[in-house]
């Protein structure tokens, strides 16, 4: 005898899904219930509602995450910039920029600012002798400035009011008794 069968037959899609994916060092990737955390390609098979594959090929690339460590120096009134900070007093600073890739570039700053000195003289010479401020020899009269410099490369300001005194000479032609 004749046996009928019906079928209605549902054909259920399989999926494949390619993934090119970044992170930084130190964060994760999750796929199903693989973690990654370093660059590679992998492949997960993953079960869909209807219970077929689903393929996920993932290339993933771990860009790097940058510390820099700085001590500088500067002179007083100059000023030391990170990225968008600025600098003026001695301290330890940290800025956390961005890197091209959206991961952290940290820099630690160690600053020191050297101090800038100002030294104002008056001074008095004799006429015929000579008054030195760093490589400047002064023999008149006058308001005088020299910018030298420190040890640590800053300004050292000498304002130099200078007198010159004259030497007299006094001719005498005397007599006296015995």
């Amino acid at each position: 005898c004749d046996s009928t069968v019906n079928l209605t037959l549902t054909v259920n899609p399989v999926y494949t899904t390619d993934l090119v994916e970044e992170i930084c060092d130190g964060e994760t990737y999750t796929v199903g219930t693989s973690d990654y955390t370093t660059s590679g390609d992998y492949t997960d098979v993953l079960t869909t509602v209807n219970g077929c594959d689903s393929t996920v090929n993932l290339t993933l690339t771990v860009n790097p995450v940058y510390t820099t460590d700085l001590v500088e120096e500067i002179c007083d009134g100059e000023t030391y910039t990170v990225g968008t900070s600025d600098y003026t007093t001695s301290g330890s600073y940290t800025d956390v920029l961005t890197t091209i890739n959206g991961c952290d570039s940290t820099v630690n700053l160690t600053l020191t600012v050297n101090p800038v000195y100002t030294t104002n003289l008056v001074e008095e010479i004799c006429d015929g002798e000579t008054y030195t401020v760093g490589t400047s020899d002064y023999t008149t009269s006058g308001d005088y400035t020299d910018v030298l410099t420190t040890i640590n490369g800053c300004d050292s300001t000498v304002n130099l009011t200078l007198t010159v005194n004259p030497v007299y000479t006094t001719d005498l032609v005397e007599e006296i008794c015995d």
